[in-house]
């Protein structure tokens, strides 16, 4: 029968979402992101569940730490640090030269990225239709491809670069 007490698994669910964060993490650092991402992603959003559980079922020891220096200075330096890198990447217009370069590729129609490709824009669109994406033709961007067929460009990018 269901236990609806958490504290049998909400430290579990917390330890096991944190050990694949954590490796999805540094995967993903190092270029490995298709499929991990897509995983990483999901597993974030039960990993905050989780987290949330587990602040509930253990509120009261939760609360003692806030009275501790050391705890409240390391909760500040990661809020600070998360806060840093996320203003960062957004007045960074989302990356450095190479994600510059991608999001122009991505708005670029088929038949222009095609020659960059070696490849023809049909057989582009034979490429994206083969992989089940639907496409117009090939005046198509793949921002616009992707975005009708409701996927994110860079899985489109993977499929025409293997």
């Amino acid at each position: 029968m269901f236990n609806p007490n958490t504290r049998h698994w909400s430290t579990p669910a917390v330890i096991a979402a944190g050990v694949f964060m954590s490796v999805s993490g540094v995967l993903m650092f190092f270029g490995v992101h298709d499929p991990v991402t897509m995983a990483h992603e999901w597993i974030g959003l039960a990993f905050v569940a989780a987290i949330l559980f587990h602040i509930l079922t253990h509120w009261r020891g939760v609360k003692g730490y806030f009275s501790q220096r050391l705890a409240l200075g390391v909760v500040a330096v990661i809020a600070l640090a998360t806060t840093s890198l996320i203003v960062l990447a957004a007045t960074h217009e989302g990356g450095g030269m190479g994600h510059k370069v991608f999001a122009t590729f991505e708005r670029a129609p088929l038949t222009e990225i095609a020659p960059l490709l070696d490849q023809s824009p049909d057989a582009l669109v034979a490429k994206l239709q083969s992989g089940g994406f639907q496409v117009a033709g090939t005046s198509q961007s793949i921002q616009e491809i992707a975005s009708r067929n409701g996927t994110r460009a860079p899985e489109l990018m993977h499929l025409l670069f293997d």
